[in-house]
């Protein structure tokens, strides 16, 4: 199924993931209940992070388009952000935060990069499915500008993810 003017899809294996997202988040919470009341942070603020993050989790599952695939981890990760400085009090936090949201500010930026690339070598498609069909149909798939918008859109979603960079 196929919703939001084709940005967002719905299927069986998008659906498991959904769960196990929101599975986590739900998890998540009562762990850190704890945790927050000794330190007196305000825990309304907590939920709120936890549960927009999560609701951007979920629409990356089932995104169908580059825009939809950019803003979804955006959204996960500015409450990621908000979510490492939250102890505003202790300077380790705030250098986290720094730290991360710099990070987050580079990859973005590289992965919009990609994005780009992939816009333009596709002749100004959004859509997966479009994009696949246009570079079949023009045959460049195999060209070096598809290489270089694969390689920024890899270099940025791993930076997003931070696997290797700052373990």
């Amino acid at each position: 199924m196929i919703s939001f003017s084709r940005n967002f899809q719905m299927n069986n294996f998008n659906e498991i993931f959904q769960f196990l997202i929101l599975l986590c988040s739900t998890l998540c919470i009562p762990l850190s209940v704890e945790y927050i009341e000794c330190t007196k942070m305000d825990l309304t603020e907590f939920l709120l992070f936890v549960l927009t993050a999560s609701l951007g989790g979920i629409f990356l599952c089932g995104a169908n388009d580059l825009i939809t695939i950019f803003v979804a981890p955006e959204c996960f990760s500015l409450c990621s952000y908000l979510l490492s400085g939250y102890t505003k009090k202790d300077v380790r936090s705030n250098e986290a935060n720094t730290k991360y949201l710099l990070m987050g500010v580079a990859s973005s930026s590289i992965l919009v990069h990609g994005f780009s690339w992939l816009y333009g070598s596709s002749g100004g498609e959004i859509e997966f499915q479009e994009i696949v069909n246009d570079l079949i149909n023009t045959q460049i798939y195999n060209s070096p500008r598809i290489s270089i918008a694969l390689i920024f859109i890899t270099v940025g979603i791993g930076f997003k993810l931070f696997p290797a960079p700052s373990h």
